[in-house]
């Protein structure tokens, strides 16, 4: 008689510490600032269209490898449960709109369909519209990346019940019925759908956001190879409310500064002092806190970009330390760090904080927002 077989039971799914996920997404960050920086300073310089493509080619992957971070570090912050709502009343056709305007690039790119359907009168939700809009992307992203060139992805958005229904469907891969259950878990969906593998956490960090919203998140899917639907519900607001959304900024005019950059990765500040000087900035830089000190005291800077994470000293030490020289006490300081947490939490002692890679084009813009040189907004 034979024996029966014993199987062993599947290990249950490795999630790595929120912690080390943290700092992962921090030391990645460093070294694509560069990159992202570069790939900028390049355009400027070319004409060829061969080469542009290249150009074209390194952007388009840094910001995937951005994306990447974020989902590391939204990952982490849900974890520690760190993460604040900031809700407004916000226009759903204006939020799906910001949405698609971010995603057309990559869905052109593999020639597909995108299918909106709204409703046809004004419709407000009270959210979080930079979690729902990121979690739309989620979507509309995974939709893209899991269809083939040349296939479809809808999205239809629609009142029941008091709530938002928010479907994003598409024709594509599909998921293994067997998987589907398992589908929000952080690190599952790299196995969930046919085709290239994934992290697997854009869809744990959507349930969550959605979730902490209190609506829900869910998927269908008919099997491999016949498509996929999510299905969001959001509860609608009780009364109606005028949309707070800001207004837009005209463009401004970018007024020549003294500049010092104060960045330990000196491929980071060597770039961006690059191309700040192209845009008619004077820029000094430093890779230590006490260098940057230093240099301040000489060159009586209008503006300081500083990074948190410094090997001397904290970035925020060093703010409160600047404040001090003399001639100094209202000079401009903005952070381009990936303590990003630790940035946002010095309120009143930062003028700004942007999270790496940023756009250099998007530090330059804040520099030019910056108030008139003596006044400092408290």
């Amino acid at each position: 008689m034979t024996e029966p077989r014993q199987t062993a039971a599947a290990p249950a799914p490795y999630e790595p510490p929120a912690e080390f996920l943290a700092l992962l997404a921090h030391e990645l960050r460093n070294p694509l600032a560069p990159i992202r920086n570069g790939s900028v300073l390049l355009r400027a310089l070319c004409s060829d269209p061969r080469q542009l493509q290249v150009v074209d080619m390194i952007s388009r992957n840094v910001v995937a490898l951005t994306r990447m971070l974020d989902d590391l570090l939204g990952v982490a912050s849900l974890h520690r449960g760190s993460v604040r709502l900031e809700k407004q009343c916000v226009d759903i056709a204006r939020l799906v709109s910001n949405v698609l305007e971010n995603v057309q690039p990559a869905i052109d790119a593999r020639r597909q369909s995108v299918l909106v359907s709204l409703p046809p009168a004004s419709l407000q939700l009270y959210c979080d519209p930079v979690r729902i809009e990121q979690t739309v992307q989620i979507l509309l992203d995974n939709a893209s990346a899991y269809t083939p060139d040349g296939g479809t992805v809808s999205l239809q958005a629609e009142v029941r019940e008091s709530q938002l229904i928010l479907e994003v469907a598409d024709n594509g891969t599909g998921i293994d019925p067997e998987l589907l259950p398992r589908l929000f878990n952080v690190f599952a969906q790299g196995r969930a759908h046919a085709g290239a593998p994934r992290l697997g956490l854009g869809l744990a960090i959507a349930r969550n956001l959605i979730e902490l919203h209190g609506g829900t998140l869910t998927a269908e899917s008919e099997g491999l190879g016949r498509g996929s639907r999510f299905t969001m519900r959001l509860p609608l607001p009780q009364r109606k409310a005028p949309a707070q959304l800001p207004a837009p900024r005209a463009a401004e005019a970018a007024r020549p500064a003294r500049v010092l950059v104060i960045d330990d990765f000196e491929d980071v500040a060597a770039s961006l002092a690059q191309y700040l000087r192209s845009q008619g900035h004077t820029v000094s830089t430093a890779s230590t806190g006490r260098r940057g000190l230093l240099l301040a005291q000489e060159m009586q800077p209008e503006v300081v970009i500083l990074d948190i994470g410094l090997p001397d000293m904290g970035g925020l030490e060093l703010a409160r330390q600047l404040r001090k020289l003399p001639g100094l006490a209202k000079v401009y300081l903005l952070a381009v760090t990936a303590y990003d947490v630790l940035a946002r939490q010095s309120a009143g002692l930062l003028d700004g904080c942007l999270v790496k890679p940023a756009d250099p084009a998007v530090v330059a813009a804040a520099l030019a927002r910056r108030p008139e040189d003596g006044v400092r907004a408290n």
